[in-house]
Order: C-alpha cells, then structure tokens, then sequence
C-alpha cells in the first residue's frame, strides 16, 4: 500500500511538469527555464502553490494572488499521470518495463492534450519519445525487426488513408502529425498492436463522437476534430488488451 501510494505520488509529480510542457511547447515558451507563473496575474507561483493535487484543493481552485479560478484540468493531469504509473507498477513492478511503458504512456498523455488544444501534433515531441523507444528496445534487447516493422507498419497504413483522401476527396483525412504519430505508437508497441490501434482509433473517435452529440456538444458536418487523442486513447489501450483482444480476435476468425 505504502509503495502503491509512493508510486501515485511520483507520478502526480511528473504529471505536474506535464502539465508545463503541454502549456509552454505550443507557445514556443521553454519548459526548462523558467518559473512557473499565474497565466492571469503573472506572479511567480511559490513551491507551495505548486504542489501537485493539494495545493489546487488548499486554494480552493483559485490563484492566492489574484483570486482568478484555477481549470480542474491542472490537478486532472496529474492524478492520470498517477493513475498511469500505478498500473505499470502493478503490471511491472519496479523493472525497466514499469519504465518503458510509463515513457509511453507519458507520450501519449502530453501528445493527446497538446493536440486537442491546438490541434498540432509536435514532432520534437515525437522524436524525443520515438528515439527513447529505439535506444530502449536496442539495449533491452527486444525484437527491433518487429517493433520497426510496427513503425513502418502504422505509417504506412494512415498515410494510404492520407493520401487516398487527399485523391479522391481533394482533401486530408487527417494531418501528417497524426501519421508521425501512428509511427511512434507502432515503434513501441510492434506490427500487431500497431495495426490494432491504426483501426481502433477510428472506433474510439466514433465513440467520441456519439459522447459529444449526448452531453450537447454540436458538431458541423465539415468542422476539424484534433485526431491524436483518440488514437492516443487506442493505443492506450492496445498496449493493456492488446494480446486478449488479438487472441480473440484470431479465436473468432479461425
């Protein structure tokens, strides 16, 4: 239990610096340098205004300074980071699993939020998480030829889509961001969680969908809909069923 909880703990605190990564990097803002401020006074936020989950609950959800309400979505980031990396640990234990997939799912968490705000899907970001992958699957020792081919593999699939769409429609079907990003999804994940998340992600954005028409949420015909957080959220969740749902799948079929 004592782990558990330390493990959350560790976990709210990057979730914390998550959350600075996904405000600055959009806006082109270092997230390394300097401190972190009141979006709407200015005044630089004191340690204890920056603790993770508490410090939203011990200021009621508002800034001390300048009494502006603080968005939920702070210390929501951070219990999901939490919540992330108490289920690699109960998966993984402390190992360099727990690590690998903490990393990932890390990615798609800053990806997902990044994209849903501005509808940009970062390829430093990409590249930073990508290479850590390639260097972490080279010294582990895991299968390169298939984690690669899951790259190429999901690269391969939403470009066709791109590219069709763009034939046929005059128009894309989503943007290249999405396709470097089925790419690094693929790298970590391998060919067959990779070509499972390339289709679930259509399944999961449906379900999107149909959650926003039931809460009110009205949607143009042609309006743009940021992609990558449901395939984030279908990565997600290959990377946790992946194996029981392939093996179903091939069970049903054969």
């Amino acid at each position: 239990m004592i782990e558990n909880l330390f493990v959350f703990v560790i976990g709210t605190v990057f979730g914390s610096f998550y959350n600075v990564v996904i405000y600055r990097m959009p806006r082109d803002i270092s997230f390394i340098k300097g401190r972190s401020t009141c979006p709407y006074c200015g005044v630089v936020l004191q340690p204890l205004d920056l603790v993770p989950v508490l410090s939203q609950l011990l200021l009621m959800g508002k800034c001390r300074y300048c009494n502006a309400k603080i968005s939920l979505r702070y210390p929501c980031i951070e219990i999901i980071t939490g919540i992330l990396f108490i289920i690699s640990y109960l998966q993984n234990g402390f190992t360099f699993t727990f690590l690998y997939y903490t990393v990932f799912w890390s990615m798609l968490l800053i990806v997902a939020m990044i994209d849903y705000d501005h509808m940009i899907i970062m390829d430093a970001i990409l590249l930073f998480f990508g290479s850590f992958a390639f260097i972490y699957i080279i010294v582990a020792k895991m299968p390169l030829k298939a984690h690669l081919s899951g790259a190429v593999l999901g690269f391969a699939i939403y470009f066709a889509i791109f590219f069709i769409s763009r034939l046929i429609y005059k128009e894309e079907a989503f943007g290249l961001g999405d396709i470097y990003l089925m790419a690094a999804i693929g790298l970590y994940l391998g060919a067959l969680k990779s070509l499972l998340t390339a289709f679930m992600s259509f399944f999961v954005a449906l379900a999107g969908i149909i959650i926003m028409a039931v809460i009110g949420k009205k949607l143009h015909a042609r309006e743009a809909l940021p992609f990558g957080p449901y395939m984030c959220i279908a990565a997600f969740i290959a990377s946790l069923f992946g194996d029981k749902l392939i093996n179903l799948y091939f069970s049903i079929a054969f």
